[in-house]
């Protein structure tokens, strides 16, 4: 049990990493190089993890099939063109305070089209991540937050990466009655790849990597390793062994990460209003994780 724990923890310390390992990469590859490079890599190695675990590659059927592309458009094709796109606009630790509001979006959106039920607890949860998210991105000035000016592209396009994280989890949980976990994630991410290949290379794939600096395509092969190759398999092993709900909440952990690598890495600056809205942020999400 305790190497499952070490386990998820290694795998969210790579997703927090993600952040600022992404913003390297963009610097001389672009996002839709980034993207693409990271999801064909990151596919061929769950593809061959998916082969070694079944045999074989599993069969779908075409209803399934269907499941599985609309994961890959949302989950992968989106979501990186948003957040490898958007971090090129907006400093690394609010980019991830952001992206940990994905819970609550989720949280409502299996209210509204699951009929899940949502706790009085987990109401004050998404209210206080609310507030928490509000204070990051208004960096203290609420007058500013209404009229719009302290909302750049970036933080656009980051909440572009929240809302299609959540159409991919919402039909992700649909998917997962029939698809097993690690087929739906081997197959999302080598349709994602696939889509990604035609704008990736529309903005000058091959005269990128020729020009690309050792630090990005380093940068790439690291995410593509570990925050979705390792990363996935290690994450659904937990899943597997202590449950979704304690896995989630561990996971809660990844703007800690992003945060501790971007000040000490890229030496982002850690202001007041930010520590103070990512603790209410991370605060809702745990109350609305809460069995």
């Amino acid at each position: 049990m305790r190497l499952t724990y070490f386990k998820l923890i290694a795998t969210v310390f790579f997703w927090g990493t993600n952040f600022a390992a992404g913003k390297i990469a963009v610097q001389s590859l672009g996002p839709y190089s980034t993207a693409f490079l990271r999801f064909v890599i990151g596919a061929l190695l769950l593809m061959a993890y998916l082969y070694k675990t079944n045999g074989r590659i599993p069969s779908l059927t075409p209803k399934q099939w269907g499941l599985v592309f609309i994961s890959a458009l949302m989950g992968v094709f989106l979501y990186n063109l948003f957040f490898f796109s958007g971090i090129q606009y907006m400093p690394t630790v609010r980019a991830s305070l952001v992206i940990a509001f994905a819970p609550i979006t989720i949280t409502l959106g299996s209210w509204l089209f699951l009929g899940e039920q949502v706790s009085v607890i987990k109401w004050a949860g998404i209210a206080l991540s609310i507030f928490g998210a509000a204070v990051v991105l208004a960096r203290g000035d609420f007058s500013s937050l209404l009229s719009n000016t302290t909302w750049g592209l970036g933080e656009l396009l980051i909440m572009g990466c929240v809302l299609s994280w959540t159409v991919y989890t919402l039909i992700g949980r649909v998917a997962l009655k029939t698809i097993p976990a690690l087929s739906l994630s081997s197959f999302s991410a080598l349709i994602g790849a696939t889509l990604l290949f035609i704008p990736a290379l529309q903005h000058g794939l091959i005269e990128r990597l020729e020009q690309a600096s050792w630090q990005s395509l380093a940068a790439v092969v690291y995410m593509a390793m570990t925050a979705t190759a390792l990363g996935f398999i290690w994450y659904y092993e937990a899943v597997q062994k202590i449950g979704a709900t304690k896995a989630a909440v561990v996971g809660n952990l990844t703007p800690v990460f992003a945060a501790i690598i971007a000040v000490t890495l890229l030496g982002e600056e850690l202001t007041l209003t930010t520590i103070i809205g990512g603790v209410l942020v991370l605060a809702g999400v745990l109350l609305t994780t809460m069995k």
